[in-house]
């Protein structure tokens, strides 16, 4: 009896262990489980939602690219000499401010190519841009100091007209008052060129300026009919002729050209058909003043651009 006793305690002891073991188990697991579940629910309500989304998507199209970002660039006309007469070369320069640009390609001067082909510039090196305004058609350029020394009275008038055609040839600019280190001129340089005045480009001498610019084909150019001549002229009545000559004949050309009248130059685009052998060629215009040939006429200023025919 005593021995089914003990044998009832000790299994009734090993039973109350066991129960007490496992609930303390499970009160542990559920209070670990309660504070997982909340944090996750805060990381998911703090989530940014979906529509916040497209500002990584639009925000790039409100910056320029770089395509947008490079200036615009314009064909300027640059005004040199050859033989004592205005030629024109070409220039690219950003936009918009074209004025400056064709004012600072006309200092650095010809390329080395346009100096092998006769072009000059008696604008001193050196000669800095210090400044340049538009308003009202005038055009205020300042020049260092430099561009008035050297030269006599040609050059002196001849780098005048440099800049007064440069900066004259677009819509905006009639006319040039000139200023040297930040201040107005009423000279230039010691044989004393009267520059008081705005500068326009019928101030220009009929020697340096002509009455037509050929612009292409280029001096020296081979050409084929049919052949573009464009350029810009100032003429009586605003018509010329101009002829095509080889072995001092004349074998062709075309008249009237429309350009300009006296007092203001204007563009001009023609096309020449020319039926002639092969050879060289001289493409001539000039403006008769009304006047003709006559003992009594001035004499006639012609242009004339030599070229190649490949007939």
């Amino acid at each position: 009896m005593k021995s089914l006793r003990l044998v009832l305690v000790i299994g009734f002891l090993v039973a109350v262990s066991s129960c007490g073991s496992g609930g303390e188990s499970g009160t542990t697991s559920t209070e670990s489980s309660a504070p997982a579940t909340s944090q996750s629910v805060s990381t998911t309500s703090d989530a940014p939602t979906p529509t916040s989304a497209p500002t990584a998507v639009t925000t790039p199209s409100t910056e320029p690219s770089p395509t947008t970002t490079l200036p615009s660039m314009t064909d300027v006309k640059i005004y040199f000499l050859r033989d004592e007469r205005l030629v024109i070369a070409h220039r690219l320069v950003a936009g918009p401010a074209v004025l400056r640009g064709a004012m600072a390609e006309l200092l650095a001067g010809p390329t080395d190519a346009e100096r092998a082909d006769g072009l000059v510039s008696v604008v001193p090196e050196g000669t800095e841009l210090l400044d340049v305004n538009l308003a009202d058609g005038l055009a205020t350029v300042d020049l260092s100091s430099e561009f008035e020394t050297g030269g006599g009275s040609l050059s002196m008038t001849a780098r005048v007209a440099q800049v007064v055609f440069t900066a004259t040839q677009f819509d905006n600019a009639d006319r040039v008052l000139f200023w040297l280190d930040g201040r107005p001129i009423e000279f230039l340089g010691g044989e004393g060129l009267v520059l008081d005045q705005p500068q326009s480009r019928m101030d220009v001498d009929r020697s340096l300026s002509g009455s037509v610019i050929i612009d292409s084909p280029a001096h020296g150019a081979t050409v084929s009919s049919p052949f573009t001549v464009t350029g810009e002229g100032d003429v009586f009545e605003a018509q010329f002729p101009i002829e095509i000559w080889a072995n001092g004949q004349q074998i062709g050309g075309i008249a009237p050209v429309t350009a300009g009248a006296w007092g203001t130059w204007a563009d001009f685009e023609v096309t020449i058909t020319l039926d002639a052998p092969a050879g060289p060629i001289e493409l001539i215009a000039y403006d008769a003043g009304g006047c003709g040939t006559g003992p009594d006429c001035p004499p006639i200023i012609k242009t004339v651009v030599p070229l190649t025919f490949t007939g």
